[in-house]
């Protein structure tokens, strides 16, 4: 089962730089009109059967303008159009905090990001639905009825902005996990537990409460749910 693990370096807008290790991409354009937009599809697609994907990526810079939306795509989709703008692709942007499914007009979803900040993206295919995070903190549920062949994307329209991806080669800050501990079936299943309880209730939960669940020793510093 092959998973996301770098950019395709030959499924990207000209736009776009990939450095050598193809996690960062650099915008290279002065992103003066929508025509400029620049997007990048991971080298592989998710596979359904993995039940749960995610990944990070690090704002290292917001650029001039601020525009840029990170989500997943179709192996189809232009792009040169910003993540969710099309249909078969869906983003969030940081730029106006909003959701964009398939289509030009987007819905209020977070907070803005800009430079520091790591934004996550949960794929769940247990139930179909996916929720970001911003700074290891859950957004909540965005979209449900998840189907289809989807490939991670980001999308630039910043002079200057760019990012780095983390797809489970480091801990992320949501949960202190790598592309290791989730080929663990035991494991990614006690993470699936953690994650629908974290977002699908009201309650508060400690880290003792997770740390149980899971039954294994987390780095606190990277371990942040409300």
């Amino acid at each position: 089962m092959d998973l996301p693990t770098a950019w395709n370096l030959d499924d990207k807008s000209s736009y776009l730089s990939v450095d050598s290790s193809g996690l960062r991409v650099k915008y290279e354009g002065l992103g003066e009109s929508q025509k400029k937009t620049g997007v990048i599809r991971a080298n592989h697609p998710i596979p359904s059967q993995c039940k749960l994907f995610y990944f990070e990526v690090d704002i290292i810079d917001e650029g001039k303008n601020k525009i840029i939306g990170i989500g997943f795509c179709e192996k189809e989709v232009n792009l040169n159009r910003m993540p969710g703008w099309e249909v078969g692709s869906w983003g969030y942007h940081g730029d106006d905090g909003k959701l964009f499914c398939c289509s030009g007009s987007g819905n209020p979803y977070g907070p803005l990001f800009s430079t520091g900040d790591t934004i996550g993206c949960c794929l769940n295919f247990k139930n179909n639905t996916v929720f970001y995070t911003k700074n290891g903190i859950s957004l909540g549920i965005v979209f449900q009825n998840l189907k289809g062949t989807l490939y991670p994307c980001v999308g630039l329209r910043s002079q200057g902005g760019s990012i780095k991806v983390n797809f489970g080669s480091k801990k992320f800050k949501f949960a202190a996990t790598t592309s290791n501990d989730m080929g663990d079936e035991l494991l990614k299943n006690k993470l699936i537990e953690a994650f629908n309880m974290c977002i699908n209730s009201t309650n508060t939960y400690t880290l003792e409460d997770l740390e149980n669940l899971l039954k294994i020793k987390q780095d606190t510093a990277a371990l942040n749910f409300r």
